[in-house]
């Protein structure tokens, strides 16, 4: 800032010496001369008439007169143009400082310059385009070639915050620079690549003729991203996803390019990881009902839009419901009733499963001290989500509701997928044995879907499985044996947990199921879901009077 003001100082000063110009200078000086010469012959010959008095002595002294007035304003002369001179030298001696300072400051700003471009355009790890760039690289290949097509392919690494929580940020760093290699081999010139955030990465595929092409290109290539990697002495193996949009086919702006490969990877997320999709409008008009589901979820929150209902799970050996699955409706006061399918997966994302299943806890305990209050005894089950089994605070909250509204935990069921469990296997494991210490009742929900069940189903304090209604659906009539149902039911009894079997809709699936050895049956053929009072009471276990 002080060599700022400096600078700022000495180009004023040039500033007003420069405003004195040459015609000026030289009018100063003629009229000083001309001033001092008529003073100088009325003043010198009034003293000599006054001192001499004789005009013909006066006449002889007129050239030492005239030789006495050149000596002393030369002298001046000489003193007003030295400092004159001294003035401007010192000026052009300062400007030729600053000038050498400007360009000082011009390399320096150039210099900085090329640090600016340098971050702004080229990621430092991996030396790759930026995002910056790449949108520029777009921008100007639509200007300069309207025509072309250019394919944008984003690429993410599967999971990669693992690595970076096993393995720390430095071996994280090492696999972005050995994929950044591997895509810099593959994709040459005149293919254009750049790193977008922390393991993302887009190239810009050109000069194709066809989208198929481009498609099987991406495909194949894509074949030898998924590999092993060798970090820190150890062997890593990485999928990526893949998102694709085509210009001008998905876009034809930079910004709706970019938005449409980023929802195409999203979704390739969704679907499970490890894919490509290629863009789709339809994913906008997805995206567009997730956002405004999303929004009216924030409200219907806050204005009980939310009711609970009921189905029964019937006893196979009573007849009668011991047990009911407590599921929750939306009914929006403008759009009507909105499928579960609709909002529970965005709810998931927004965070908003939290407040539903606390709701649904909530209402669960009211309605079991009502049925009490009717001489009914049920069970109520809750379905929980992975992302609020595996909430932090989680055991603590279930604390404070069932202190609250008085809840008996020993007639809650809570619910539980496989995935949810898996998420984190150890940490999910310790929730449940504290939620059963509690008194609650946990069941394993859609049992048989996933690949590693029975791997898991040991190691989990699970007191009852639901057996996937797939299975279910494979029953032809009330004689048909089901051999892998069958094993699964006998696996369940062997580790001493009871077994219900959903998706029961034919009386022979009913009669089936209890032959297989089921404990318990769900499904429409027993009821729909339904709210408390429309349940059907003959179904509902009653106490013993």
């Amino acid at each position: 800032m002080e060599n700022k003001n400096n600078l700022k100082n000495e180009i004023e000063r040039f500033d007003a010496a420069f405003k004195v110009t040459p015609l000026r200078n030289a009018l100063e000086l003629i009229g000083l001369y001309i001033v001092i010469g008529v003073l100088w012959i009325f003043f010198s010959d009034m003293a000599l008439n006054f001192l001499i008095g004789d005009p013909a002595k006066v006449e002889g002294f007129q050239l030492f007169k005239g030789l006495f007035y050149v000596a002393i304003t030369g002298y001046v002369f000489y003193i007003i143009i030295k400092k004159r001179m001294e003035s401007y030298y010192n000026v052009m001696s300062q400007l030729n400082t600053t000038l050498v300072k400007l360009h000082e400051t011009n390399d320096s700003l150039r210099k900085l310059e090329n640090e600016l471009e340098q971050i702004a355009y080229y990621d430092s790890l991996t030396g790759l385009y930026t995002r910056n760039m790449i949108t520029r690289l777009i921008d100007e290949h639509i200007e300069k070639n309207p025509n072309e097509l250019l394919g944008l392919v984003y690429i993410d690494i599967d999971d990669f915050s693992n690595i970076n929580e096993i393995k720390g940020h430095t071996v994280g760093d090492e696999l972005i620079l050995l994929l950044s290699n591997e895509l810099k081999r593959i994709a040459g010139q005149p293919h254009q690549i750049g790193r977008i955030g922390g393991d993302g990465f887009i190239i810009l595929l050109k000069e194709f003729h066809n989208k198929d092409q481009m498609l099987e290109i991406i495909r194949r290539n894509a074949t030898s991203l998924k590999k092993s990697f060798m970090l820190d002495h150890e062997e890593f193996y990485i999928t990526v996803s893949i998102g694709v949009c085509i210009y001008p086919d998905d876009g034809i702006t930079t910004q709706a390019l970019l938005s449409n490969v980023d929802l195409s990877l999203g979704r390739a997320k969704e679907l499970g990881k490890n894919q490509i999709v290629v863009y789709h409008e339809k994913y906008h008009a997805e995206m567009k009902r997730q956002i405004e589901i999303s929004n009216m979820l924030y409200q219907a929150v806050r204005n009980r839009e939310f009711k609970v209902f009921y189905q029964p799970i019937v006893n196979s050996k009573l007849g009668k419901a011991t047990k009911v699955e407590a599921l929750i409706r939306w009914h929006h006061p403008v759009k009507g009733n909105i499928p579960p399918l609709d909002f529970i997966g965005i709810a998931e994302k927004t965070g908003h499963i939290k407040e539903i299943t606390y709701f649904v806890i909530k209402e669960s305990i009211k309605q079991i001290k009502i049925w009490q209050e009717q001489n009914i005894e049920l069970s109520v089950s809750v379905n929980l989500s992975a992302r609020v089994l595996n909430d932090p605070s989680f055991l603590n909250d279930i604390q404070v509701l069932l202190k609250k509204f008085e809840g008996n935990p020993k007639m809650l069921i809570l619910e539980i997928t496989e995935s949810a469990v898996l998420t984190q296997i150890d940490e999910s494991i310790m929730t449940l044995l504290a939620l059963k210490r509690m008194g609650f009742q946990i069941a394993l929900d859609d049992f048989g879907t996933g690949y590693s069940s029975l791997t898991y189903l040991q190691r989990l304090p699970i007191d009852i499985i639901k057996i996937d209604r797939s299975f279910v659906r494979n029953i032809k009539s009330k004689d048909h044996v089901v051999p892998l149902l069958k094993f699964m039911i006998d696996v369940a009894h062997e580790l001493k947990m009871k077994v219900v079997c959903e998706g029961i809709e034919e009386l022979y699936e009913k009669e089936a199921t209890i032959a297989h050895g089921s404990d318990y049956l769900q499904g429409f053929y027993y009821s729909r879901p339904n709210t408390a009072e429309l349940l059907d009471n003959d179904l509902l276990n009653k106490k013993a009077q």
